[in-house]
Order: structure tokens, then sequence, then C-alpha cells
């Protein structure tokens, strides 16, 4: 909702770019040496390796780069920050891509394209002063697209979606089995 504010308030956003191509993310194994030259040295090692003799998922050689023995990567802080942004891009566009497959995707996308730049920018304001319950047709179909939007999200590790789903579990646990009698602090 604030991107939506910021944009129409003639908000900036800042683009970087160098090269004629975009970079991929998929299927890329010189990306991370291309970012991080200092760590990969003569561009070995990056993400999928056609020199690898055992395949690992990206994921896997993720943790296995940032427990290094020299920490090299531990210790440069925007490897962990990129490689965790690339895992929730990839994650949420295969989230998206799921729902895309799914049967109810008309009825999203033209309640996406129902919804009033009026309404939303009025729920907007709402939202800053405290909790919002719909009261228009409108207002309820916002939620219904927020709804989703969570839907989607619930896949992407790390998304507030996901820590609301994985605390709603934890508390179904605790009521099925009954509170631990330890814990870890």
């Amino acid at each position: 909702a604030r991107a939506v504010e910021h944009f129409k308030s003639q908000g900036k956003a800042l683009g970087i770019g160098q090269a004629k191509q975009p970079e991929s993310i998929y299927d890329n194994p010189q990306l991370y040496p291309q970012m991080f030259p200092w760590l990969f040295p003569y561009g070995y090692g990056g993400l999928r390796n056609s020199r690898i003799q055992k395949p690992v998922s990206e994921e896997r050689r993720k943790q296995q780069l940032l427990m290094y023995h020299d920490k090299r990567f531990q210790l440069e802080p925007l490897f962990p920050l990129v490689a965790l942004n690339h895992e929730q891009i990839k994650k949420s566009a295969t989230a998206g891509y799921l729902l895309a497959d799914h049967n109810k995707f008309n009825e999203i996308a033209s309640r996406i394209l129902s919804i009033s730049s009026s309404t939303l920018t009025a729920l907007i304001e709402r939202l800053k002063e405290g909790p919002v319950k719909p009261e228009t047709e409108s207002e309820k179909a916002c939620f219904k697209v927020l709804n989703d939007l969570d839907h989607v999200n619930h896949k992407v590790q790390g998304s507030i979606t996901s820590k609301k789903y994985m605390r709603n579990e934890i508390w179904s646990l605790v009521s099925y089995l009954g509170a631990p009698s330890w814990f870890i602090t």
C-alpha cells in the first residue's frame, strides 16, 4: 500500500543497470562470481557450476559457502542479504505460477482489475490509523486481493505471511499437544 502511495505522490525509484541485457538470477552459474569477484577467485565456485562433480541445489550450495573455512562469505555483509533475496524472489515467482495455474486465476485477475485507485487510497489512509474493517463492496474486494496475495506469500520463506502461518501452526500444536514443559531461549 505504501508503494502505491509513494508512486502516486510522484515518488521516485532508482533503477541501476550497466549491460544491454540484464543478468538472469535463474540458471546463471557466473552470477555470484560477477557480483562478488573478491569472494570467488578466478570466477570459479558459483552456483550450478558445471565443474562440480556432484550436483547440489542452490540452497545447499549457499549453505556450504556460508560455512566456508575462512569465513569470507560470512564476513561479507552483502552476500547473505543478496542470497536470501534471490531465494525469496525465486520462491515468490514459483508461488505466483502456482496461483496462476489455480482454477481461480480468472476470478482473481478480474478482482485485481476492478479495484479503483480512490478506494485503495482511502483504505491506505484508514489503515494508517489502525485496523480497518471493510465497509463497502469495493473495500471488500481490496481485502480479498490482499488475501490472495497472502496465499502466494505463505510459500516464501521469511515473508510476514509465512511467519504468520508458522505462528498459527505452533499455536495449533500447543492446542493439540499441550504447552511445552521447557523452553529454549
